[in-house]
């Protein structure tokens, strides 16, 4: 697609254009659902743990 001038300037509607995002280079491996919640409930069980200590 053209986003610049004098190309292609038909209006695009979001579902239509492609994009990564900008978080994309933080991808460095695959999970399947299951691993990825797990991931996030141990990172989130370590993080509690680290506020409860600089709380205290």
């Amino acid at each position: 697609m053209n986003f610049g001038l004098g190309g292609n300037t038909d209006v695009k509607a979001w579902k239509d254009i492609w994009g990564c995002g900008q978080g994309i280079g933080n991808i460095d491996e695959v999970l399947s659902a299951g691993e990825l919640v797990a991931k996030l409930s141990r990172e989130y069980d370590t993080a509690l743990a680290r506020i409860k200590t600089l709380i205290q």
